[in-house]
């Protein structure tokens, strides 16, 4: 029964194939006793020193249990933890996204820690907390907090001798630097507008106060009026301003890689990004992040990841012990001073800010928690919006009007949230 609740969950025993170490083991430890050994499995290698960090402050406290952290790249981490999932090996302890959560609460897989979040109570956000809770039930406290921010090369600003964006911008100042920095010759373009929702229209959606889904999350939104205008102005920056790549060049080089190259001068891209930018020199020495334009609204995507314990766990007392640990406001303030990413915990978002303020103006981010709309979630909400990213390509390429995609998306979307 809580098998077929996860209809994708037919992979049975694959998760011994492919690379999930779940179900941690005890070990001799210095002294002669018993050592649980539990398994912590993230998606971000720059996030891995942080976790590690963390461990090992939680192993010092308590040292008869070991904390083992495995890295999984995202391309591959859903599809192994579906079928260790199915093989009921997960690992102890795992990263839970927002837009999986709901089948795995519902198949029965993750472990009930509502004792524990009440220890921590009224310390995280509301709107993530009731994310990762089903029934009255929590299945993952919230581990961080991430908005969207316009990220920008300096030099290209410079070159031109125009002002850095600030907080004074709106979408007519955006529209209007686009152009003013997209220079043909040099083959640099002001700005990036690619067909992706996170880190591309969202925000412009909710700027424009449109909806990606109904707040029942049943239906489409996206050929509303308020989110079709927001995608037109979004469309335009390619198909009529010629002030972003298109999206065949942006096929062919990514967006990041074309920010990181010095061709484009201003992208959408999350805080979550400090490890990788901060690590690239070029980026570090000539860019830097401000919060997003205004539209009618200020607005930016939020969203979080949380902690959660596997239900098959042998380990149940370590894995609960290193969740608490890691929802603590100690374990917040570590994460954040590491870097890793801004803690969910309230309050301490200004570790991870003093932490990466003499690299970047990360505050811009944890200053848009203020106005941010939570990513669009809910019951096979991951593949509808896989699906409309598909169905909006045309829309890109300028085959196909903001009216038409949208009106032929919407019809999907609509049916896959009602399956």
């Amino acid at each position: 029964m809580k098998m077929k609740k996860l209809a994708v969950f037919g992979l049975g025993m694959m998760a011994l194939a492919v690379g999930i170490v779940g179900c941690g083991s005890k070990e001799e430890n210095s002294s002669g006793g018993k050592k649980t050994e539990i398994t912590y499995a993230i998606w971000d290698q720059i996030q891995q020193p942080g976790m590690k960090e963390l461990a090992d402050e939680f192993m010092k406290e308590n040292k008869n249990i070991n904390v083992k952290v495995q890295v999984i790249p995202w391309d591959q981490y859903w599809t192994k933890l579906e079928a260790s999932a199915n093989g009921q090996t997960l690992p102890d302890v795992f990263w839970m996204h927002g837009s999986e959560a709901d089948r795995y609460m519902k198949a029965g897989t993750l472990l009930d820690i509502s004792d524990s979040y009440k220890k921590e109570e009224g310390n995280f956000p509301d709107d993530l907390v009731k994310l990762y809770s089903n029934d009255g039930k929590n299945y993952g406290i919230p581990k961080d907090v991430s908005t969207v921010g316009l990220w920008y090369n300096k030099k290209i600003f410079d070159d031109k001798k125009i002002e850095y964006p600030d907080g004074t911008w709106d979408w007519n100042k955006l529209k209007e630097v686009s152009k003013e920095l997209t220079d043909s010759d040099k083959g640099i373009y002001g700005f990036a507008a690619p067909n992706d929702t996170e880190v591309g229209y969202y925000s412009a959606i909710f700027q424009n106060e449109g909806k990606v889904i109904s707040d029942d999350k049943k239906k489409s939104e996206l050929n509303s009026s308020a989110t079709r205008e927001a995608l037109q102005w979004w469309t335009d920056f390619s198909l009529t301003d010629k002030s972003s790549p298109t999206a065949a060049q942006i096929a062919e080089n990514d967006v990041r890689s074309l920010f990181t190259s010095g061709k484009v001068a201003m992208i959408f891209d999350g805080s979550w990004m400090f490890g990788e930018f901060s690590d690239n020199e070029d980026v570090k020495n000539n860019c830097d992040v401000a919060v997003l334009p205004k539209g009618k609204v200020q607005a930016t995507v939020y969203n979080g990841l949380a902690n959660s314990v596997s239900a098959y766990t042998k380990n149940k007392d370590a894995a609960v012990k290193f969740v608490e640990f890691l929802s603590s406001k100690k374990g917040m303030e570590i994460q954040g001073s590491s870097t890793a990413a801004i803690p969910a915990y309230k309050g301490t978002e200004a570790n991870f800010v003093d932490a990466t303020k003499d690299t970047f103006n990360m505050g811009a981010f944890s200053e848009m928690l203020d106005y941010g709309v939570l990513r669009p979630n809910g019951p096979n909400f991951n593949n509808a919006e896989n699906t409309a990213t598909e169905g909006l390509a045309p829309m890109f390429s300028g085959k196909e009007t903001v009216e038409e995609a949208t009106d032929k998306v919407a019809k999907e979307v609509d049916r896959i949230l009602s399956e």
